[in-house]
């Protein structure tokens, strides 16, 4: 598989940054994010991990060693370790960086909203949990087209840990016809006969960022090592540009509510919610079925 392209040379440069994103649909930053600092995340998780008993006897937390209790996201024991860990402040504080907010508001070219439903990964290997299918992000998220997702290891996954792999180029061409699959998300995107098939990743690093559009065909690899692969996946949009929801839910509860319990809760004794709040004056759009058959591609800045 091609390795990601390294843009670290260009994150300042605005232009250059929108032309290759408008070509290959994504972009890579190794580092970008101070490594003391996500130790220091890394660190709030394990032991959260440890406490609910999904690390290995014996081991250090920061090994991140698997024990049997390890199971996909979204199985019946899953959720009470992950409303843990969407529980714990400095998780979420991830999305107050300066370093994502200005990559951010550089390639959308203005004032820009994180979303609060900050999704921690916690990949088990495989096979007690599925590798996430191929897919397009906006036909599950939705509203702003030009959502971008920023992918963000919080601890270093070589080439058995799996990581994510991107389509490059695959934005170009539109919203695509979606399957069902197995695994998280549960839908994969019809690319077979597309003439795109560029697919790209890497050695990701502690700290890294992987960005990319809501049209990006991307997914997860296979972890075939013996530790939980740890990882967040992080949602900006243009604050003049519509989100999407059911009844008042998506992006502004948590992830996986109502299985995790609301803002209230996974809050208290935290010392700022600043990092889940929602700008004035947002724009909202209800969800359309995101196994239509045929949906249209909306106008992008990065096609």
């Amino acid at each position: 598989m091609k390795q990601l392209i390294d843009s670290s040379d260009i994150a300042d440069d605005v232009a250059a940054l929108r032309e290759r994103m408008s070509e290959d649909g994504y972009l890579y930053f190794p580092h970008l994010l101070p490594s003391d600092y996500v130790t220091g995340v890394r660190a709030d998780i394990a032991a959260v991990l440890h406490d609910s008993r999904w690390l290995a006897s014996g081991t250090e937390p920061h090994e991140l060693r698997a024990s049997d209790r390890a199971v996909e996201e979204g199985k019946s024991t899953f959720f009470g370790m992950y409303s843990a860990v969407q529980a714990t402040q400095s998780f979420h504080e991830l999305s107050e960086r300066e370093e994502l907010r200005g990559l951010a508001q550089r390639l959308l070219g203005e004032e820009v909203f994180c979303h609060p439903m900050h999704i921690a990964r916690i990949t088990a290997p495989t096979p007690r949990a599925t590798p996430t299918p191929a897919h397009q992000d906006y036909r599950l998220i939705q509203g702003a087209v030009d959502t971008l997702t920023m992918w963000i290891p919080l601890a270093d996954c070589p080439s058995d840990a799996g990581g994510l792999e991107v389509l490059a180029g695959s934005h170009k061409l539109g919203v695509l016809g979606v399957s069902r699959a197995e695994g998280p998300g549960g839908v994969t995107a019809q690319v077979a006969g597309s003439g795109v098939d560029d697919w790209r990743s890497t050695h990701f690093g502690q700290g890294d960022v992987l960005v990319f559009t809501s049209l990006t065909v991307h997914g997860a690899r296979p972890n075939l090592s013996d530790r939980l692969r740890l990882s967040a996946d992080i949602r900006w949009q243009a604050r003049s540009e519509p989100a999407a929801f059911i009844d008042g839910y998506e992006p502004f509860r948590p992830h996986f509510h109502p299985d995790v319990p609301d803002w209230p809760t996974l809050t208290r004794g935290w010392t700022s919610t600043s990092s889940i709040e929602i700008p004035e004056g947002l724009t909202c759009v209800r969800k359309f079925d995101s196994m239509s058959e045929h949906v249209p591609t909306p106008p992008s800045r990065f096609r």
